[in-house]
């Protein structure tokens, strides 16, 4: 039987949280942040026989073009006792399908088995404003999209000695690997957001990361060069203020071991919030409820 399609209809809104096959994965794309809240339940659908015994839950996540999957920075092991655990992945590349997995690791160290699921961070529309997301790695919370207002041709340093060499016209040169494309940014934010970028801009390594269509690769970087903020109009004006900064990149920071970051959600956050840990046992029905503050 054919199927019917009216081109007028809206198009079908996927579901926001996404689970694997086997009922036991799951990831929820946090759009606010650009960021992707994943879970491990081996006690979910058809429970895993033995999910007493997992410890740890080991993430990968697997992006388009990249010739390995790389670790989940929260995940590279992340707790997952009596096989219940949470990770959150802020640096999932922008406006393009990456597939997560999820690997179970037991007591003993050994590992069981695998799930698997894709999602998609959506990335700043073209004619957004705000078409540059800087991401801080140790305070996902001061993270920020703001405007780029100029974004200079890249550079790539070379590595080159050359030496003369007798009796040939020609010169003897020793290369390595040209440096990474360093550029010069300067970027425009609302005045009730100058502090919130001051802060970002010092607050160690950033992932910066526009939407595919500019053709330019994410980058880890730490800001040199900082000016600003430098009022766009008079001094007392409503009008943006601007930031400029190096981007040179670096390389990944290891994940190994990192703890798990969410933006606005921490210990801290939450002795702020409740003066007993009964108080905090009956606001949450869970401890993926409680590590993510309600997502889950």
């Amino acid at each position: 039987m054919p199927m019917i399609v009216d081109p007028a209809a809206p198009p079908v809104t996927p579901p926001p949280r996404v689970v694997s096959p086997d009922g036991w994965f799951a990831a929820l794309v946090d759009e606010s942040w650009a960021g992707v809240t994943l879970s491990v339940d081996y006690t979910a659908a058809v429970p895993l026989g033995d999910a007493v015994d997992v410890r740890q839950v080991r993430i990968v996540r697997q992006d388009p073009g990249a010739a390995s999957p790389v670790p989940v920075r929260s995940g590279d092991t992340a707790w997952a006792i009596e096989g219940v655990g949470t990770a959150y992945d802020h640096e999932a590349p922008l406006g393009v399908a990456v597939v997560y997995t999820a690997t179970a690791v037991y007591a003993d160290g050994s590992e069981g088995p695998s799930s698997s699921l894709s999602v998609t961070v959506p990335a700043p529309e073209p004619g957004d404003d705000e078409d540059l997301w800087l991401k801080s790695l140790d305070a996902p919370g001061l993270s920020a999209r703001v405007m780029i207002v100029s974004w200079q041709t890249p550079t790539s340093a070379a590595r080159q000695t050359a030496v003369d060499v007798a009796g040939s016209p020609y010169r003897a040169v020793a290369y390595d690997e040209h440096g990474a494309e360093t550029v010069q940014v300067v970027v425009d934010v609302p005045p009730e957001r100058v502090e919130q970028v001051r802060e970002l801009l010092r607050s160690g390594v950033l992932l910066a990361q526009v939407r595919p269509g500019y053709l330019t690769p994410d980058a880890f970087f730490v800001p040199g060069e900082i000016t600003g903020p430098t009022p766009t109009g008079k001094l007392g004006s409503s009008g943006g203020y601007r930031f400029g900064f190096t981007i040179e990149p670096i390389a990944r920071p290891d994940t190994a071991g990192q703890p798990l970051r969410l933006p606005g959600w921490s210990w801290d956050h939450l002795a702020a919030q409740f003066a007993t840990w009964d108080a905090v046992a009956a606001s949450y029905s869970s401890w993926a409820s409680l590590s993510t503050n309600g997502v889950l």
